[in-house]
């Protein structure tokens, strides 16, 4: 009997209105699913939601949950004020995916965090971020250079990634100008930029990995692919 698909839950980024328009419109990039189901799981987009019996009902759900990229977390949450150039996410998505990131944690789901994604993780589980890196952490490089978002980074031997990548170099697509700078307790980063910029951390337990990177801009990559692969097998157990 062929086994089912793991259900695996992506959240969604949102579009603000413009011209006459006054809703808001939930996105996601295409790539995101189709990287899920080349991996060989299930995508379910999850809207945002703010009644706790929909977030919990989501989670009895889903086999893993992955939080995509987007704006910038609130520097509130981890004690400084927001500064230039730092644009916040909606703030209805803030909520539910803090919410959502806590129910997935306590029910020990599997969890990719994904750019914002693992900038929130490392927040809500007691980190810090640069809200800028050139200006923060002296950065040469601009992490937001569109026209050339690929970059090389570091991988530790020993770590979890290592051997889910099967390597310890990759060249990866790299677009954004926050990072982590303490990282959180319980937590250890893993990939490096050519500048010392933390690209991914890991937790103790094997269910929670986070990429700076944007792995489902670079499907055709062996290491995209084995990164979701992985992800999508561990949801399956």
């Amino acid at each position: 009997m062929k086994a089912k698909e793991p259900f695996i839950g992506i959240t969604c980024d949102v579009q603000m209105p413009s011209g006459r328009s006054k809703a808001h419109e939930l996105l996601c990039d295409y790539r995101y699913p189709e990287a899920v189901k080349m991996a060989g799981g299930f995508p379910v987009l999850l809207p945002i939601a703010r009644r706790p019996d929909v977030i919990r009902r989501y989670l009895e759900e889903v086999d893993g949950l992955i939080i995509v990229g987007g704006d910038d977390v609130d520097p509130r949450l981890y004690g400084e004020r927001p500064r230039r150039g730092t644009g916040m996410v909606f703030r209805p998505r803030l909520r539910f995916e803090c919410d959502l990131y806590r129910g997935a944690r306590s029910r020990q789901l599997p969890i990719l965090g994904v750019c914002y994604g693992m900038q929130l993780l490392n927040v809500l589980e007691g980190g810090s971020l640069y809200q800028d890196i050139r200006r923060d952490a002296g950065a040469r490089r601009n992490h937001r250079n569109r026209r050339q978002p690929l970059t090389r980074i570091r991988i530790d031997r020993d770590s979890r990634l290592a051997r889910v990548l099967g390597t310890q170099g990759a060249t990866v697509h790299c677009e954004h100008h926050q990072a982590v700078r303490d990282v959180a307790p319980g937590f250890r980063p893993v990939a490096f930029s050519t500048e010392g910029i933390v690209e991914a951390i890991e937790g103790r337990s094997r269910e929670i990995l986070a990429v700076q990177w944007h792995p489902e801009r670079t499907l055709t990559s062996k290491v995209s692919h084995r990164l979701f692969r992985w992800f999508v097998r561990l949801c399956s157990r």
